[in-house]
């Protein structure tokens, strides 16, 4: 039984982390984007006020993506794996807490992603790093509510 708790844990985890590195490339790629399109290959009156603007929206855009993402992929990971289990509360302890520490490796890897992607003229203080930290500890909290959720009502499925 306890390996079969570390294993469903372990798959979890892992899903998110499979996530959280698309998510981080896609970020890199789209934070390159946007400063070309928006500072870089900018035209108009003046592009070096306004472009580093737009590619901070693209920057915030894509970290919110990563945080509202944790919850539905919480849910429908909870609700598979917590159908594994005939007892409600083990099913939310391994997909929640699988939830919450998938979700911390997912949204490293996002913000990692933007980061990296942040380069060249115009990003200079596009993104505060220090900032999104809390809001990233935070926005943990509703992805273990709906795993754990997810996990017990993936388990009343075997009653």
């Amino acid at each position: 039984m306890r390996g079969q708790l570390k294993s469903h844990l372990a798959l979890v985890v892992g899903v998110f982390t499979a996530v959280g590195v698309g998510l981080a490339l896609t970020a890199y790629v789209s934070m390159g984007w946007a400063r070309l399109q928006f500072v870089t290959d900018a035209a108009g009156a003046s592009p070096e006020t306004f472009g580093p603007v737009f590619v901070a929206a693209v920057a915030v855009q894509t970290t919110v993506t990563a945080f509202l993402v944790g919850p539905v992929l919480a849910g429908v990971l909870g609700f598979l794996v917590g159908s594994r289990y005939t007892v409600g509360s083990t099913a939310a302890v391994v997909t929640g807490g699988g939830s919450l520490l998938g979700f911390y490796v997912l949204a490293l890897c996002a913000v990692g992603g933007v980061v990296a992607g942040l380069s060249g003229a115009g990003t200079e203080q596009v993104y505060g790093v220090g900032q999104v930290f809390g809001t990233l500890l935070v926005a943990g909290v509703p992805t273990l509510v709906v795993g754990a959720a997810g996990g017990v009502l993936g388990s009343a499925t075997n009653a």
